[in-house]
C-alpha cells in the first residue's frame, strides 16, 4: 500500500485557467488522439515538473483510462502521483473496472478505503466496484459493500442503484435483483433494461417480455436484448416477429439486432428472409465487421446451392434485381465490384476467390 494524502479538489474556474496557461496540457486536451501523442506529452510535462501534479497527472490518468489509452500505463501514472484527490482514485479503479483485470479495481478500492480514512467514496466511486464484482461474479462481496451503500442512505441513487441490479443480474441472483426492482424509488431505461437482459439470459423468456410491454419508452438496447433472447431460446419466429414490430415503430437496429436475425434464420432454414436480411445489412451501410461477416456466412453456409440457383433463375428470368456493390481491401489496395459483373480489371481473380471460398464453406457445411 503507497502512502498518500488526500487533497482538495479545486473549482473548475482554475482547473480552466491552470490549463489554459499550459501549453502541453492544451495539447493533452484538444490534440491527443492516440497513446502515441499521450506519451510524447506525458515526456514533456514530465521535463517540466508537472506530471507529479494532481491536476496535470488527472488528465494524463484520464486519457489513459478512455478507450483509446493503456490501463498498464495510467496505473505507472497513477503510482508518480504524489497528492491523490479522490477524483483520482476514482479515474484508476473506474479504468480498471472496465478491464480486463477487474480485480485491481477493487485492490485500489481497498487501499483508497485505508489511505484516505476521512474521505468517504462518493457516489462515482461505487458503481465501478459493483461492475468489478459483476466481471468477476463476486456476488457474496458486492452484497457485503450493498449493505455498506444502504447505511450510508445511497441505495436509491439512481446511478449506484443500476450498477448494483447489474451486478446480481450478471451473477444469476435473480431474487435479489427481483428485490430491488420492486422496490426501486425511480426507473430509467438503464433500469428496465437491466432486469430484461437479466431474465432472458437466465432462461425467463417471458417474464423478461412481460416486462418489456410495461415499458413506456424502449430503446435500442430494449429491443436487442428480447430478440437475442428468443434467438438463445429457439423461438426465433418470436424474434423475427418482435423485428418487425421494431420497424414498424420506425426503431433503428443495430449491428447487434442484425447479428441475432441471422443466427434465427440460419437455425430455421430461412433463406428468403437470411437474404432480406443481408440486404438490409449492405444497404442500410452497416459495419461490416468480422461478427457480422460470420453471421452471414453462416446464414448461407447450409443453404449455398440454394442460394446459387435463386440466382441462377433469376438470370434465367432476366427479372431486374439491384446488383450488389462490394468493397474489398487486398494488400492495402481498395478494390470495388458489383454483383455479377465482369468490368472490374481483376475480375476473373476476384470470381476464383469466390469460388474457392464458395467450396470451403460447402466442406464446411
Amino acid at each position: 500500500m503507497i502512502p498518500c494524502c488526500c487533497s482538495l479538489i479545486p473549482p473548475p474556474a482554475s482547473i480552466a485557467k491552470f490549463i489554459s496557461d499550459q501549453p502541453y496540457l492544451s495539447m493533452l486536451e484538444k490534440k491527443c488522439t492516440s497513446m502515441k501523442d499521450l506519451q510524447k506529452i506525458h515526456a514533456q510535462l514530465i521535463k517540466t515538473g508537472l506530471a507529479k501534479d494532481p491536476i496535470a497527472a488527472s488528465r494524463v490518468l484520464a486519457f489513459c483510462t478512455s478507450p483509446a489509452g493503456d490501463i498498464n500505463y495510467a496505473y505507472l501514472v497513477f503510482t508518480q502521483i504524489q497528492n491523490r484527490n479522490l477524483f483520482v482514485w476514482n479515474t484508476i479503479i473506474r479504468g480498471f473496472s472496465q478491464s480486463s483485470t477487474p480485480h485491481n479495481a477493487i485492490s485500489l478500492f481497498i487501499d483508497m478505503m485505508f489511505t484516505l480514512p476521512s474521505t468517504q467514496p462518493q457516489r462515482l466511486t461505487y458503481p465501478s466496484v459493483f461492475k468489478a464484482y459483476a466481471q468477476l461474479g463476486l456476488a457474496n462481496e458486492g452484497a457485503q459493500l450493498h449493505g455498506r451503500v444502504i447505511k450510508l442512505g445511497l441505495e436509491n441513487d439512481q446511478f449506484i442503484q443500476n450498477t448494483i441490479l447489474n451486478m446480481y443480474v450478471n451473477c444469476g441472483f435473480l431474487s435479489e435483483a427481483q428485490r430491488i426492482f420492486d422496490g426501486a424509488m425511480g426507473f430509467d431505461v438503464v433500469t428496465w433494461n437491466t432486469m430484461i437482459i437479466g431474465l432472458a439470459k437466465c432462461g425467463e423468456i417471458d417474464k423478461s417480455r412481460g416486462l418489456f410491454d410495461k415499458m413506456l419508452l424502449r430503446n435500442t438496447v430494449s429491443w436487442n436484448s428480447m430478440i437475442s433472447g428468443y434467438v438463445r431460446k429457439g423461438r426465433f419466429f418470436e424474434a423475427m416477429e418482435l423485428f418487425s414490430r421494431m420497424q414498424e415503430e420506425r426503431i433503428k437496429p443495430s449491428e447487434f439486432t442484425m447479428v441475432s436475425l441471422l443466427n434465427a434464420c440460419a437455425c430455421l432454414g430461412a433463406l428468403r428472409q437470411g437474404e432480406w436480411i443481408h440486404d438490409y445489412i449492405v444497404k442500410n451501410n452497416f459495419a461490416l465487421n468480422s461478427i457480422v461477416i460470420t453471421a452471414i456466412i453462416d446464414m448461407y453456409s447450409n443453404h449455398f446451392e440454394e442460394a446459387i440457383e435463386q440466382r441462377l433463375s433469376l438470370k434465367e428470368k432476366q427479372l431486374d434485381k439491384e446488383p450488389g456493390c462490394s468493397l474489398i481491401e487486398v494488400n492495402g489496395e481498395v478494390h470495388e465490384f458489383v454483383s455479377g459483373g465482369r468490368l472490374h480489371p481483376r475480375s476473373k481473380d476476384i470470381y476464383h476467390a469466390l469460388d474457392d471460398l464458395g467450396m470451403a464453406i460447402k466442406e464446411m457445411g
